[in-house]
C-alpha cells in the first residue's frame, strides 16, 4: 500500500501519527510525509529564514528514522490559503504523484488555523486529482482511495473510529520527534508544553481505550466511501 500523511507544520505527523506510520514501513507499504508549510514562525529567537532551513531539515531526519519519504511545499506559516489556486494544483500534483491508498491529515475542526486549512486544502484536492481536465505533471488517479483524519495535536474533542496499538513502534515516535530540536526546548521555554511527554500522554490515554500500552486514534472520513475491510495496521 501507499500512504501519504500531510501535515501543517513539520513535526504535526510525527506528534499525532507517526507510531503507525511506522507500522506501516514495518509491514512493507511505501510511505510519504508531506509538511505543507515550512515551519518558519515557530520560535522567537531564530529568524523565519533561518528557522525554515532548520525544520525542513529535521522534518527529512524525522521521516528518515521511520524509513518514510519526506517533503514539503513550502507555505510561510500562517499565510496557507486552502482557496489558492496554484497552491491547490500543487497539492493535486503531490496527491497524483504518490497514488495513495491512505491519505492521513488534520481534522477540519482543530485550534490552529494551518491545520484547518490544510484539511480544507486535502479536502478539496483529493477531488480536483480525479477531474481529467484539472493539468498537472502527473496523470489523473485511477483509484479511489481511503482518507483518515489523525487526532488533535493541540487537544480538545476528538472521537476515533479505529485505534492503531503503537506500543512496538513508541521508540521510533519518540526518536523521530526527538529529531525537532528547534521546537523541543522553545516550546517548553515560551508555552510551557513539553512535546515529548504530551505525545506519551496522548498515547498512553489512547492506548487505555484500546487495551494496549500505548495507542494512535484515527477517524475515517464520512465523506468518502468506507471500507469494509481494515487498512489501517
Amino acid at each position: 500500500m501507499k500512504i501519504l500523511a500531510i501535515g501543517a507544520h513539520p513535526d504535526d505527523v510525527e506528534i499525532c501519527c507517526f507510531g503507525t506510520l511506522a507500522r506501516c514501513v514495518e509491514r512493507g507499504d511505501s510511505v510519504v510525509v508531506c509538511s505543507v508549510t515550512n515551519g518558519n514562525q515557530g520560535h522567537v529567537e531564530i529568524g523565519p529564514e533561518q528557522l525554515r532551513m532548520i525544520r525542513m531539515a529535521e522534518g527529512a531526519k524525522a521521516s528518515q528514522t521511520i524509513g518514510a519519504s519526506y517533503c514539503t511545499l513550502d507555505v510561510d506559516d500562517m499565510t496557507l490559503d486552502p482557496h489558492d489556486n496554484e497552491l491547490r494544483l500543487r497539492m493535486t500534483e503531490l496527491i497524483r504523484s504518490v497514488r495513495p491508498d491512505v491519505i492521513i491529515t488534520h481534522d477540519v475542526d482543530d485550534y490552529h488555523p494551518d491545520h484547518v486549512a490544510t484539511g480544507e486544502l486535502v479536502f478539496y484536492c483529493m477531488v480536483q486529482a480525479n477531474l481529467a481536465h484539472i493539468k498537472t505533471e502527473s496523470p489523473v488517479l485511477d483509484a479511489p482511495f481511503v482518507l483518515y483524519h489523525m487526532d488533535k495535536v493541540g487537544g480538545g474533542l476528538f472521537i476515533p473510529t479505529e485505534f492503531v496499538d503503537i506500543t512496538t513502534t513508541f521508540e521510533k515516535k519518540g526518536q523521530a520527534l526527538s529529531c525537532h530540536v528547534s521546537q523541543i526546548e522553545f516550546l517548553r521555554k515560551s508555552s510551557g508544553l513539553h512535546i515529548l511527554h504530551g505525545m506519551e500522554v496522548l498515547a498512553e490515554y489512547r492506548g487505555m481505550q484500546c487495551g494496549c500500552r500505548y495507542a494512535e486514534g484515527f477517524r475515517v472520513s464520512d465523506k468518502r466511501p468506507v471500507p469494509a475491510f481494515r487498512v489501517l495496521p
